[in-house]
């Protein structure tokens, strides 16, 4: 009985990592294409013409919501699967599941926000912190190790 228990259980990190995966894969997809739509020249990379003093305050806005989601997705994200491991709440694999999901698309509105930001304002903060957006997403790659790593609701031994 227990066996079954455990083959249900591993069978449902299994389908969670691959949902997730999915989701963050589809997003860098997304991402990628598009650069590849600016870089191309479908999308128009003009700079847009406006007041300097709007400028900046988007740059300012761009780079200061990037220094807040980056921290509150990775650092966010541990909190709450600490506070959940220790609590051992029950569907821990379903929490595991929003949670990442949650993480990988606030990286995903950082790095899309940047590349936006960069290529119609043109200024290089909004590249440097796309480049910050992506090393945090890479960094927050679903894997079995960090799923394992916080579920305390797991079977003995696996």
């Amino acid at each position: 009985n227990s066996a079954k228990k455990l083959k249900i259980a591993l069978a449902d990190k299994e389908e969670a990592l691959k949902k997730t995966r999915i989701l963050f894969w589809g997003q860098a997809i997304v991402a990628a294409l598009l650069i590849v739509l600016f870089e191309s020249g479908l999308i128009n990379r003009e700079n847009i013409e406006m007041a300097p003093g709007t400028q900046y305050i988007i740059e300012v806005a761009g780079v200061m919501l990037t220094l807040i989601l980056i921290p509150l997705a990775i650092k966010g994200f541990s909190a709450q699967m600490a506070r959940a491991a220790k609590n051992k709440i029950p569907h821990f694999i379903d929490y595991y599941y929003n949670k990442s999901n949650a993480r990988t698309s606030i990286l995903f509105i950082v790095v899309m926000m940047n590349t936006v930001l960069y290529y119609s304002l043109g200024n290089n903060s909004s590249f440097y912190c796309g480049l910050l957006g992506i090393a945090a997403a890479i960094y927050s790659y679903p894997t079995k190790a960090t799923l394992n790593n916080y579920d305390t609701n797991k079977q003995s031994k696996e």
